[in-house]
C-alpha cells in the first residue's frame, strides 16, 4: 500500500508534487486558503488562485480553508483519517513572518508566525507517522525561532525524533541560490537529515538554455507557459539598454556614454536617490552561468529582482521562472499570469520536495523489518 499524504498550506503543489511522482504516496488531502501577502492580519491579502493549480496537477481538489481556524479533526472526518492513520503530514507554513528581507521582523512578531504553532496542533490531533516542514532558515536561526523551538518542545514531547538543517538548495541541484531549512520528523522512529548529492552547481543556462525566443506578451504556439507580461514602450527602452549577462541599472546609471539627461530618461526618479551599490538586483538580468537569485512571490515585475532574462529583452516567462524553481516541463499555471507567478515564487521547489520524498521513503522502508521484527518477538 502506498504511504498516504495530507498537504497544509498547499499552494501550488510545490511540495507535493515531489511525492505525487514519487510512486510510494498517495495525495490524499490539501488544504491552502489561497491567500498571499500581505494577509498578515491587517488586510485580507491578495488571492493566489493557487488552488486550481494544484487539482489541475496533483489531481486533489484543496479545501479552501483557513489553517489558523480550521479545527484538525474537521479536517480528519472530511478526509475518513483517524488518529495515527496518516503517514506523511507536510505543512510549510508561511514564511513571510520569518524572512529577514523584511526589516519589520527583527522587531515585531507577524501573526502569521502562528501558524507553525498549528502545526503543532494538527500533529497532535493526527499523530502523522512522519512531518515534513520547509521554511527560510530564519525560522530556525533567527530572531522569530521561538515559534519553532515551541514546536520542537512540542514534537519530542508527543515522542518524534526531529532533524531541521540549513540547505543552500542549489547544491542540491536546485539552479538558484536560495537557502532553506528543511525539518524531517519522524513518530517512533529514528529522523535523519535530507542527504546531500554531489554534482556540478546548475545554471540558468542548464535550466532555460534550450527554450525558444519569446517576445514580451507573446504566447508560445508550442507552450503556454511560455510567456511574460507585455511592457510599455519606457520599460522596454530602459532594459534594452541594460548590458546582458548579468546587467542591471547600475551599469546604466555608470555608463560614461550616457549624458545626466539621457539617464533621467531612462532610469526611475527612486534610482538617482538610492545609495551607490544598493539594490543591484533591479532591473538586473540573469546570468548566464551562475544560479539564479533566489526566486520570490514578487518575481511577475521586471522592477522587482534579477529577472529579465540574460539576452532577451523582457521578463522572464512563466514557464522559465518555474524551471528555475525547479518545476517539471509539463507542469501547468492556472490563473492570470501575475497569479501564475506569485504560484511558482510561493512553492517549495519540487526538484527539493522529489528528493524530499524518496528520503521519507527510505526511511519508511528501513523501519519495515524492525517493526516486524518486533512482532515476530512478540508472537514469539
Amino acid at each position: 500500500m502506498k504511504l498516504t499524504v495530507v498537504d497544509l498550506f498547499s499552494g501550488a503543489g510545490g511540495m507535493s508534487t515531489g511525492f505525487h511522482r514519487h510512486g510510494a504516496f498517495e495525495i490524499v488531502g490539501a488544504v491552502d486558503l489561497e491567500k498571499g501577502k500581505p494577509g498578515n492580519g491587517v488586510s485580507a491579502g491578495s488571492s493566489t488562485m493557487c488552488n486550481p493549480t494544484y487539482r489541475r496537477n496533483i489531481g486533489v481538489e484543496p479545501w479552501n480553508q483557513d489553517i489558523g481556524r480550521l479545527e484538525p479533526k474537521a479536517l480528519m472526518r472530511r478526509l475518513g483519517l483517524r488518529r495515527g492513520g496518516l503517514d506523511v503530514l507536510i505543512s510549510c507554513a508561511p514564511c513571510t513572518g520569518f524572512s529577514q528581507k523584511n526589516a519589520a521582523n527583527h522587531i515585531t512578531d507577524d501573526p502569521r508566525n502562528n501558524l507553525v504553532g498549528r502545526t503543532g496542533d494538527f500533529v497532535e490531533a493526527m499523530l502523522p507517522r512522519y512531518l515534513v516542514m520547509e521554511n527560510v532558515k530564519e525560522l530556525v536561526t533567527g530572531v522569530q525561532r521561538h515559534h519553532y523551538e515551541a514546536l520542537h518542545a512540542r514534537l519530542t514531547g508527543l515522542g518524534y525524533d526531529v532533524q531541521a538543517s540549513v540547505h543552500d538548495l542549489s547544491t542540491l541541484g536546485l539552479p538558484q541560490r536560495r537557502t532553506r531549512a528543511l525539518l524531517i520528523a519522524v513518530r517512533n522512529g529514528r529522523s535523519a537529515p535530507l542527504p546531500h548529492l554531489t554534482g556540478a552547481i546548475r545554471t540558468v543556462r542548464d535550466a532555460i538554455g534550450h527554450l525558444p525566443p519569446v517576445e514580451a506578451g507573446i504566447v508560445h504556439e508550442s507552450d503556454p507557459m511560455h510567456v511574460a507580461p507585455r511592457l510599455t514602450a519606457r520599460v522596454l527602452e530602459r532594459i534594452r539598454a541594460i548590458p546582458q549577462n548579468g546587467g542591471s541599472w547600475a551599469d546604466v546609471m555608470g555608463d560614461p556614454k550616457r549624458s545626466a539627461a539621457q539617464k533621467r530618461e531612462l532610469l526611475t526618479p527612486s534610482m538617482f536617490r538610492a545609495r551607490p551599490g544598493s539594490f543591484p538586483d533591479v532591473y538586473g538580468r540573469l546570468w548566464w552561468d551562475r544560479p539564479s537569485i533566489t526566486i520570490t512571490r514578487e518575481c511577475a515585475h521586471v522592477g522587482n529582482g534579477r529577472y529579465v532574462h540574460p539576452e532577451q529583452d523582457r521578463l522572464l516567462t512563466v514557464r522559465e521562472m518555474a524551471l528555475l524553481q525547479g518545476f517539471p516541463p509539463d507542469y501547468v499555471f492556472e490563473g492570470p499570469l501575475t497569479a501564475r507567478y506569485n504560484q511558482i515564487g510561493d512553492a517549495v521547489p519540487p526538484m527539493i520536495s522529489a528528493q524530499i520524498a524518496a528520503h521519507v521513503a527510505q526511511l519508511a522502508e528501513a523501519s519495515v523489518p524492525k517493526r516486524r521484527s518486533k512482532q515476530i518477538a512478540a508472537v514469539g
